[in-house]
């Protein structure tokens, strides 16, 4: 039978993220109460299909057409309950477990299980069924592998311990099985074990790297096997679940449950994690705090009958949203999201099911995971089309090795948007060629913590410098003729085994002294040789190509201490005459943003003026009228710290922007939304978070979340495909990859 179609545009605005869209199919409709829906590869395309069980039929909906396939009609005692999908007899095609003869309230029979296959001599056939050993009141089945052979297991979970009453439902627990196949699945019995029976009013489970975690009145608990077949558990959270499944928000894990089972709460349970210290080395991961509790938040309250979760990362942003289902009237569906100041959100998406259950699952392979919905009262299957498109795209570009900075420009000369980056171990430049991304490699020997873009030669093609932070090097490769081909010629710029600068964590060009030609404005941070805690700017020569080396002025002469990180350049005091700024990130002599004005002569000695001391961690800072008073403010980051905040002229009053982020440890500033003001953007190396922050025009920034799971040490704006927008390139070292993000606002 063909499905029905019926489509609805479904928009959901939520609060400073994407818009979220979804479209609405119906593949089945009048099927009876759907208890169960799963996705499955049921006929080996590579596609996932759609599985279904009313009370007494198996059907499974093939991609992409959505034909209905019967694989069961009878054969079970009503009603079927429960479905799982798992090869079990190693003939490569996907099998059944069937959960049957649902009986709530009868503790004492019943909770019929049975695996069906297709029948080898009629494969287009009803399948054939095997019966497994019973369990009253049988509710949820999965496959897991919990003893780590590589093999899954049947685990079983009834709702009762046997012999329970309602309405306390005391007495024994209920017993959580794991089925054992047999080596012939189909002819022999299989080993049954129980994991745990103390647990009551086990409404779902998961099954997480092994373990077996349970929703019971007593909380969430965790079962484990144990190399010896002893069963342990640990508690993971309080409150009474009934529905659980399991996210990741942030790089966190998140469980989700309805509270108590059949309830009106949706709970959300935040993994507890060691603290990020942005002054020491990143986490790939978050640090997770071995048998603490979860931390329990109460997102919704006023569900009727929530029924059925599930997470996926719709809008992109690299986190999960959450769903959740209802099946009493005013029956529907919501997505629920976590907003950048740590509250949830909440969307309503549809009337049209009285949720039982729904799956997440990529159905048409587009990275979009879609969502498929089963009613109760309203006994359709409806499938929910991710048409989303996120404001951020993310593109990644290459992978594999740690980088602390990326850098883009026309560096082939045919109008795309190019990223040159450093493999800091491997001490490679490499050249990325847009689209494709093509690697060349342009140089070895050298790694680089920091890089500009600049037409360094005036030949009018772009080339690239680059920075090592100890012992100083500062070089430039020339770009040649043929870019994807041509050897770079290697040049220096300032050695410090010739007596140049040391500790070199920041490059950024600009005109310093006013000659119509860029300059080249980095630091000397450590606090040994020629030039100690020093800032510098470096003047082309004449010949570049022959030059030893750039003319070197030291501007800030020993009074820039802690370790200065990145620089900033502009007319802060209006003179006409461009003024530099640093920051700085340790407590010894650090934790300060500054500003070094400059005299008439940019070779003498500049004046340090302080911004502000006592910023933990500081880092960058760059230099733009943010408030659009003619002025040019600061606008400055922590990234060995937490937050961004931005300092008005004249008087330097501080704004905080954001105190949340750890460790952004990038910062860029532009036009993003095209509006006209100023705009900023940073990647956090500790929360692993890229965001921007958006301007109103007069210094009021609201945050804007880019991408939740992506770490950085530096970060860039450019028009990457060239459709009048900024996007944003992020090199992610501990991420070990580089990143850009299309802006699709064009």
């Amino acid at each position: 039978m063909r499905a029905c179609l019926s489509f609805l545009l479904i928009i959901l605005s939520l609060p400073a993220t994407a818009e979220v869209r979804f479209r609405h199919q119906e593949i089945q409709a009048d099927f009876g109460v759907v208890y169960a829906v799963i996705t499955a590869d049921m006929n080996g395309d590579r596609k996932p299909d759609i599985v279904a069980i009313n009370p007494t039929q198996t059907v499974w909906f093939e991609n992409p057409t959505w034909t209905r396939h019967v694989v069961l009609d009878g054969g079970t005692k009503k009603d079927n309950v429960c479905v799982a999908a798992h090869d079990v007899d190693g003939d490569g095609r996907m099998d059944l477990a069937i959960g049957a003869d649902w009986q709530p309230a009868n503790t004492q029979s019943g909770g019929s299980l049975q695996w069906i296959r297709r029948d080898p001599a009629n494969p287009s056939g009803p399948w054939r069924l095997h019966p497994l050993p019973e369990e009253p009141t049988l509710h949820r089945i999965r496959w897991g592998d919990v003893d780590g052979d590589g093999k899954n297991e049947l685990i079983v979970v009834p709702l009762h311990g046997r012999g329970n009453k309602g309405p306390e439902w005391t007495g024994q627990g209920a017993r959580i099985l794991v089925y054992w196949p047999a080596a012939r699945p189909e002819a022999e019995p299989w080993r049954v074990e129980t994991a745990d029976d103390s647990l009551h009013i086990v409404h779902n489970f998961i099954v997480v790297n092994g373990e077996i975690w349970a929703a019971a009145r007593e909380g969430v608990w965790a079962l484990k096997r144990g190399p010896n077949g002893a069963w342990t558990r640990r508690k993971i959270g309080d409150g009474s679940p009934g529905e659980i499944k399991m996210g990741s928000v942030a790089r966190v894990r998140h469980l989700a449950t309805v509270e108590p089972w059949h309830g009106n709460k949706i709970v959300v349970y935040e993994e507890p994690t060691e603290p990020a210290n942005p002054q020491q080395g990143t986490r790939i991961t978050p640090a997770a705090i071995p048998g603490a509790l979860w931390k329990r938040t109460e997102i919704e309250t006023g569900l009727t009958q929530a029924h059925a979760l599930g997470w996926g990362d719709f809008d992109g942003d690299g986190s999960d949203e959450l769903v959740a289902g209802w099946r009493n009237k005013p029956f529907g569906l919501a997505l629920y999201k976590r907003t950048p100041d740590g509250s949830w959100s909440k969307q309503f998406i549809d009337g049209g099911v009285a949720v039982e259950d729904l799956a997440v699952e990529d159905l048409n392979g587009d990275g979009k995971p879609e969502f498929i919905a089963a009613g109760r009262a309203t006994g359709n299957v409806r499938i929910y089309w991710n048409e989303t498109r996120p404001p951020w795209i993310r593109h990644e570009v290459t992978r594999g090795f740690a980088n602390a900075t990326a850098v883009a420009a026309d560096f082939t000369g045919d109008g795309k948007g190019d990223i040159i980056v450093n493999d800091g171990l491997g001490k490679r430049t490499l050249l990325y060629a847009a689209p494709h991304w093509k690697e060349v490699v342009l140089h070895e020997g050298v790694n680089a913590i920091h890089s500009e873009a600049m037409d360094v030669d005036g030949d009018g093609d772009i080339d690239y410098i680059g920075a090592r932070y100890s012992p100083g090097l500062i070089f430039w490769l020339e770009r040649p003729a043929n870019p994807l081909a041509g050897k770079w010629p290697y040049h220096v710029v300032d050695d410090f085994a010739q007596g140049g600068v040391n500790g070199i964590h920041g490059l950024i060009t600009g005109d310093v002294d006013g000659d119509g030609k860029p300059d080249l404005i980095g630091n000397s941070a450590q606090p040994n040789g020629r030039f100690p805690n020093s800032l510098a700017w470096f003047r082309i020569p004449k010949n570049p190509r022959q030059a030893p080396r750039w003319e070197r002025h030291i501007f800030a002469d020993r009074d820039a201490p802690g370790l200065s990180h990145y620089l900033g350049y502009g007319d802060v005091n209006g003179d006409g005459r461009p003024d530099l700024a640093s920051a700085a990130k340790i407590a010894d002599g650090g934790n300060w943003f500054a500003w070094w004005e400059q005299p008439r002569d940019p070779k003498k000695p500049w004046t340090r003026r302080l911004i502000a001391a006592g910023q933990e961690g500081a880092t960058n800072i760059l230099i733009a009228d943010l408030n659009g008073d003619g002025k040019r403010d600061f606008f400055a980051t922590r990234g060995h710290g937490r937050g961004a905040v931005w300092y008005e002229n004249p008087s330097w009053t501080p704004h905080e922007v954001n105190t949340r982020i750890v460790g952004p440890h990038s910062l860029a500033l532009g036009d993003i939304d095209g509006d006209g003001d100023i705009d900023a953007v940073t990647c956090a190396k500790d929360s692993a978070t890229a965001a921007w922050f958006e301007n109103d025009g007069k210094g009021n920034f609201t945050t804007r979340h880019i991408h939740e799971n992506q770490a950085a040490y530096d970060i860039r704006l450019f028009d990457m495909d060239a459709d009048g927008d900024l996007d944003v390139i992020v090199a992610g070292q501990e991420s070990r990859n580089v990143v850009w993000f299309e802006n699709t606002r064009k």
